[in-house]
């Protein structure tokens, strides 16, 4: 029997619904819903899934109107589309992603790290939650 993924993108959409009362502070954000032959349909309702290029899209949206999402291509998929991923955080942190990058690569190699230094990192870094998933569904 023959497969089909559904990309990472499934639940990069499910973070960005649940952080969506903190981006909800800072002003009107588009809920995950969808149209599909006339019907609209809500991230999560019963019988739908959103395909792939309707959460990119819905994705690009969020990018648009909120500071707090970035959402940003980290490769492809097996079909060569965008394999994207959605940093969800305040608009403060996005301005030093890159640092915490560092921080996190230096805590993970830890090579003639000392504890004193680690603890200094690790209260300065961030703490990074990835959710992926990995869908499968006949044909």
């Amino acid at each position: 029997m023959r497969t089909r993924r559904l990309p990472t993108l499934v639940l990069v959409l499910l973070a960005v619904v649940l952080a969506a009362p903190a981006v909800h502070t800072q002003g009107k954000i588009t809920p995950p819903q969808f149209t599909v032959g006339g019907k609209v349909y809500t991230a999560g309702d019963d019988y739908f899934l959103a395909n792939y290029t309707q959460l990119q899209a819905y994705l690009a949206k969020v990018d648009q109107e909120s500071d707090r999402v970035r959402v940003v291509e980290i490769g492809k998929t097996a079909e060569g589309r965008p394999m994207l991923m959605a940093i969800v955080t305040s608009p403060e942190n996005h301005k030093q992603l890159a640092r915490y990058k560092a921080i996190a690569n230096r805590l993970a190699r830890a090579e003639g790290l000392t504890d004193e230094e680690a603890r200094k990192l690790a209260a300065e870094g961030r703490a990074v939650v990835w959710m992926t998933a990995a869908c499968t569904a006949p044909r």
